[in-house]
């Protein structure tokens, strides 16, 4: 089906089969599209601003340069989808299938992804500052200079994902998985790992400057070089952990 620039404004398509449709630069602001199926459709430019999109199936659909502000994707399927350019301003994510999708550079400050599968997803140098992540299923994802600065990842797994030089300061991490993670270099300052899983974590270089490991796993952890000052330690085990040799613990603080 063919509707390249169709005005379909505030329009009730609920599920309708649109499989491989042509919708490129079509106005579907305020429309109904939940549970529509349009994987593989071409939605280059179309404007879903405000869209009901909940449970729509959008699998390896092209939505290069479309705008997806304040639209509800709770529980959208995106996975394999071509995502380059899109706008995602106050958009509802959260349960959202995305493994595997390239969202490198992506602006999604503030966006909620509670829960949203994200395992294998590229999102290095992605503006992800106070976006609520927790719950997520994020194994394997790349995250090389993500910037999550105060966005919540508890309960978020992260294991064997690349978190190098990643900006999570102040992000809660609190019952989050980050087992054989790399974050060497990352910035962790007054985050909190309360009860968090880094075990084989790599934390080579991060500052973690003031940040809360109460009841950490910590198991084979590498903190050499890290700046510790002022963290918070009672981890749950210590074995065969690398601190730098330079610090000394006073009530389970780190100290120079």
């Amino acid at each position: 089906m063919r509707l390249t620039h169709a005005d379909l404004t505030k329009a009730n398509l609920k599920g309708a089969y649109l499989v491989k449709s042509i919708l490129t630069a079509a106005r579907l602001s305020g429309a109904i599209l939940s549970g529509v199926n349009l994987r593989l459709a071409n939605l280059g430019g179309v404007n879903f601003c405000g869209a009901d999109l909940r449970g729509i199936n959008l699998r390896s659909a092209n939505l290069v340069n479309a705008n997806l502000n304040w639209a509800n994707l709770s529980g959208a399927r995106l996975s394999g989808a071509l995502l380059r350019g899109a706008s995602f301003t106050g958009v509802n994510l959260t349960q959202a299938y995305l493994n595997g999708v390239d969202l490198n550079s992506v602006q999604m400050e503030g966006v909620n992804l509670s829960g949203a599968k994200l395992s294998g997803a590229n999102l290095s140098l992605a503006n992800l500052s106070a976006t609520n992540l927790s719950s997520a299923q994020m194994r394997v994802s790349f995250l090389f200079r993500t910037n999550l600065h105060a966005a919540s990842l508890n309960g978020a797994n992260l294991s064997r994902s690349d978190l190098c030089e990643a900006n999570l300061s102040k992000a809660d991490l609190s019952h989050a998985n980050l087992q054989n993670a790399d974050l060497t270099g990352a910035m962790l300052v007054q985050s909190n790992l309360f009860q968090a899983n880094l075990t084989e974590v790599s934390l080579q270089g991060a500052c973690l400057c003031g940040s809360n490991f109460n009841v950490a796993e910590l198991r084979g952890a590498n903190l050499s070089e890290a700046d510790l000052r002022g963290a918070y330690f009672e981890p749950s085990h210590w074995e065969d952990m690398s601190l730098p040799d330079t610090r000394e613990m006073e009530n389970r603080k780190i100290y120079e």
